[in-house]
């Protein structure tokens, strides 16, 4: 009796495991987002600011470009550009693949969204992330009854990361 009790859980086991979740972890949801800190302000921007960024290792002077559709825009480093990606307006580093886009797209779809970037899991407005070998990191933020959705691409976390925070930090409005 106990013999076959045993072969019995085991049996159910291997099935269990077999179709992706081990049985000691049962029927577990994805635990929510409940970050802290605020990454985006959104003030207006000031033509007389000065804003610093984080790339490659230094503080450089950042240059504020605005958004050609929205009234928004951000600061960028030396060598940083506004491009085209996809129907989007990126700002960032096309060719090395390291940018933020905006867009007033309030559709988050969390079942996409299953991997997370912990360095971002902090900040309130973080909502999950896709790594399909390039990383791409989302928020959802509100301001003036507008909802934008902001996105981090890219390859290399420890050299992309302070920089695109740095860029989000200094999103300014520009109406």
């Amino acid at each position: 009796m106990r013999k076959t009790a045993m072969v019995l859980a085991l049996i159910l086991l291997l099935a269990l495991t077999a179709c992706g979740k081990p049985a000691w972890v049962g029927h577990q949801e994805a635990k929510p987002l409940e970050g802290t800190e605020q990454l985006f302000d959104l003030k207006p921007y000031d033509a007389n600011e000065q804003v610093q960024l984080n790339w490659d290792g230094q503080q450089l002077p950042g240059k504020f470009e605005r958004h050609p559709q929205l009234p928004i825009g951000a600061y960028l480093p030396e060598g940083a550009a506004v491009f085209k990606m996809g129907n989007d307006t990126a700002w960032g580093f096309q060719d090395k693949q390291i940018f933020m886009t905006v867009t007033t797209n309030s559709l988050i779809d969390a079942s996409l969204m299953r991997d997370r970037t912990e360095e971002l899991m902090k900040y309130k407005e973080y909502r999950g992330s896709i790594n399909d070998g390039r990383i791409a990191d989302f928020f959802q933020v509100e301001q003036g009854g507008q909802t934008y959705v902001v996105s981090f691409t890219y390859l290399d976390k420890a050299k992309a990361l302070p920089l695109l925070t740095d860029m989000a930090k200094s999103l300014r409005t520009t109406e």
